[in-house]
């Protein structure tokens, strides 16, 4: 897989010819953000005898360009390498700026698709995020979770009753925090935060949270460390049931 996303990282690859010992003469893109082989074909390969392996100090001679002038191809080629450069540094390859160090963060802000902030991403990836905790409160605000509702659609399963011996289908909604015993659980949770509030849907739990909890103050982190810890233990208990019996 990752080597299909070759031709999309090629896009912001700059290569920077020094001494030529660490590209390859054919298929790395040094000249001008091109390949030899993809502006002339196999062909300059075969004429120049200097086979597939051959590095770009293979055609540098006494500091100059020395392609040999064995067809229109490689004279053209001559020509064109008036405008780049020889020196004894060693080559080097730029993400999108010359010179710019390499950042993990800004490559793959470069190359995924693009798509604006939801109101909810604070709630879930605020500095003092617990991993597990944030990714499965994600997963519950993304809908994403497997609940009995969406198995017995599926047709995996013809159990659709809540695991939590309420009576009630389960559903993501009823999961959290409509049966009660999750809705137990999550008004205990509320008051150690000093909050005193009916259960809202869930949709409602979040907005109110997102409301309720826009910062980084400890108060703000409080409640929504809460909020992800209460989803997650509701979550892993619910499997328990499911799987472990």
């Amino acid at each position: 897989q990752l080597l299909k996303l070759r031709p999309l990282a090629r896009e912001h690859l700059i290569y920077q010819c020094g001494n030529g010992e660490r590209f390859s003469l054919w298929f790395d893109p040094w000249v001008q953000g091109e390949s030899v082989h993809a502006l002339y074909g196999h062909r300059v390969i075969y004429d120049t005898g200097l086979g597939m392996m051959a590095r770009v100090k293979d055609i540098i001679w006494e500091g100059e360009w020395a392609w040999p002038p064995v067809s229109g191809d490689l004279i053209e080629l001559q020509l064109r390498m008036q405008g780049i450069p020889i020196n004894s540094a060693p080559d080097r390859i730029y993400w999108d700026r010359v010179g710019a160090p390499f950042s993990t963060s800004k490559a793959w802000q470069g190359i995924r698709p693009g798509s604006s902030l939801v109101a909810w991403h604070r709630l879930v990836w605020h500095p003092k995020n617990i991993p597990k905790h944030a990714f499965c409160l994600w997963l519950t605000i993304r809908g994403a979770h497997r609940t009995r509702d969406k198995l017995v659609a599926m047709g995996v399963t013809q159990q659709s009753s809540c695991l939590f011996n309420c009576g009630e289908p389960e559903t993501l909604d009823h999961l959290f925090f409509l049966c009660p015993f999750s809705s137990r659980v999550w008004l205990e949770v509320l008051g150690l935060c000093n909050i005193v509030r009916p259960i809202l849907p869930w949709t409602e739990e979040v907005d109110w949270m997102i409301t309720h909890a826009p910062g980084n103050t400890f108060h703000h982190s409080l409640r929504k460390l809460a909020m992800a810890a209460t989803v997650y233990h509701l979550w892993i208990e619910r499997n328990n049931r499911c799987f472990n019996n």
